[in-house]
């Protein structure tokens, strides 16, 4: 009888493996990459928009090269202000409209991209 017992534990565990294999997998696949990031030469663009407190793509980490330039465009159901830490870049958000900020990557770190009303992060910028 214990036999019986053990069998159906070892199978969740195995199952449990298989589901965190998949989850690591899928994770780590679009890592510095978020949904929507395009690329042209040494300029990167990403189109994010903001409805109440849902930002679209889901924050993430975008590697940006030391010398390269992100170019963001932001859609905000309401106006605000947008803020890029360490590019000492800020810019009005006009509820509905596109804003676009050209973060050119100078020193080596990582930098929050937010929103002051509601306090809410875009994205992050890893420059390396």
């Amino acid at each position: 009888m214990p036999a019986f017992r053990a069998l159906p534990y070892a199978v969740c565990v195995l199952a449990l493996a298989g589901v965190a294999a998949c989850s690591s997998t899928s994770s780590n696949a679009g890592a510095g990459s978020p949904t929507g990031v395009s690329s042209t030469g040494s300029v990167k663009r990403l189109e994010v928009t903001i409805k109440g407190t849902t930002v679209t793509p889901a924050p993430a980490q975008v590697e940006l090269p030391v010398g390269s330039t992100l170019e963001l465009v932001v859609t905000s159901d309401h106006d605000d202000e947008l803020h890029a830490h360490g590019f000492d870049v800020e810019t009005a958000l006009k509820a509905g409209a596109p804003a676009t900020l050209r973060l050119t990557a100078k020193e080596p770190g990582s930098y929050e991209v937010e929103t002051h009303e509601p306090a809410l992060t875009l994205l992050t910028v890893a420059v390396r």
